[in-house]
């Protein structure tokens, strides 16, 4: 009889068993490929669905995949079109070309994409761009707007994040230090802490990472974030406007971010190389001496 019948799998699923068992967590196996349709096949709507079965962690991957470049389609076919009826002699259409520029570009802007984002929102409601006349109304609708980009950004790490967890070693993320400190603060008040975080100037992705790795609900986690970016974003806009910052004003502030992000990089980087890991017992028979 072959024996690769009875290997072991998955209940429900085709993949393979985890390798690392006893360490891993199987709610993260068992997803599904998103390879598209086979050649000739035309049942795209059928594809994008998804199979019927629940994947153990209750996400439907492929389905959030193709709703994110629907989003970003949408985004591009509204910035095509008002840019094609600036240039038919419409000004008030610019505003919406470029609402829709920077709202493509904040909805990529995430651990896969560590672009800046302060610089586009305070440019957009500083007197550089002025896109409504009203000075409260634009700090408003600008803030509002981009923290819902960047809340999607954020999603979809999420998404991408479980996808990469589900074939990846959930258990040596969950050794850390930074993971254990975190874990600790985050069953407090899991949706106040992302909140928190979220205005933030300096990312603090491992807070992100582990409401990823503990299932916390992606739509409050979406909200968390859409509540604190819209903070940090009305704080960045409001000062953009009444301080009248000329463009070269928010690059320096920009560059000043970086290099405060960058500074704390460098010292995670060098505290964990200055950690010396214990050395391993050996399990070598010493034979006796004669």
């Amino acid at each position: 009889m072959d024996a690769s019948n009875h290997s072991p799998r998955l209940k429900g699923t085709g993949s393979e068993p985890d390798r690392d068992s006893g360490v891993e967590d199987p709610a993260w196996r068992g997803a599904c490929p998103l390879s598209p349709p086979a050649k000739g096949r035309r049942n795209w709507w059928a594809w994008a669905r998804g199979p019927a079965g629940v994947p153990a962690d209750g996400l439907r991957l492929r389905r959030w995949f193709v709703s994110f470049l629907l989003w970003l389609g949408l985004l591009t076919v509204v910035a095509l079109a008002s840019f094609a009826r600036y240039e038919h002699g419409t000004p008030a259409a610019q505003d919406v070309w470029l609402m829709c520029i920077a709202l493509f570009y904040l909805s990529l802007c995430c651990a896969f994409f560590p672009a800046p984002t302060a610089w586009i929102v305070m440019l957009l409601a500083s007197g550089e761009v002025g896109l409504i006349q009203s000075v409260p109304l634009r700090a408003l609708v600008v803030a509002g707007a981009c923290a819902f980009a960047t809340a999607m950004a954020n999603l979809n790490e999420y998404h991408l994040i479980t996808f990469i967890l589900r074939y990846g070693r959930v258990a040596r993320l969950r050794r850390t230090h930074a993971y254990q400190v975190a874990a600790r603060w985050f069953e407090t008040a899991p949706f106040m802490v992302i909140a928190v975080i979220a205005v933030l100037p300096i990312p603090v992705d491992v807070v992100r990472w582990l409401a990823i790795v503990d299932r916390y609900s992606r739509w409050r986690f979406f909200l968390a974030y859409l509540l604190g970016r819209s903070g940090r974003y009305g704080l960045l806009a409001a000062s953009a406007v009444w301080l009248e910052l000329r463009w070269w004003e928010i690059v320096l502030i920009q560059v000043a971010l970086v290099l405060l992000a960058g500074l704390k990089i460098l010292r995670t980087f060098l505290r964990n190389r200055g950690r010396t890991p214990a050395p391993a017992k050996s399990t070598a028979v010493v034979p006796e001496s004669p």
